[in-house]
């Protein structure tokens, strides 16, 4: 059985802010790490805004990766228009964490060499 996280009693009608992204996100990570699902029920919830989903979708994104977010989180009650924003943050955060790792790599490659971009 799933946990149900129901966000109107978490947050109110508004997930706004990242204080609410904290809020959702310590309820759902513990499950996620025992490997449990997690329901997340947006009945009544009349704003989701940029940092609540950066909090709260973000760091499960970068803590569990795209696949045991969309295997293991579902959403309930929300509309094809939220829904769609939500999948759209994901793709858009996950192309940032990989364009990130690549820098990385790339930089690790050039410390190693001694290469220097003096322009950077």
């Amino acid at each position: 059985m799933a946990l149900r996280i129901i966000l109107k009693k978490i947050v109110g009608e508004k997930c706004s802010s990242i204080d609410d992204g904290e809020k959702v996100l310590d309820l759902i990570r513990p499950e996620l790490m025992k490997g449990f699902m997690v329901e997340l029920d947006f009945e009544g919830i009349k704003l989701v805004l940029t940092p609540f989903l950066n909090r709260c979708f973000g760091s499960l994104l970068e803590l569990f990766g795209r696949e045991l977010i969309m295997t293991h989180v579902s959403m309930k009650n929300t509309s094809d228009e939220l829904l769609q924003r939500i999948n759209n943050f994901i793709n858009r955060k996950e192309e940032e964490f990989i364009q990130s790792r690549d820098r990385k790599t790339l930089q690790e490659i050039f410390d190693e060499d001694g290469l220097v971009d003096s322009d950077l």
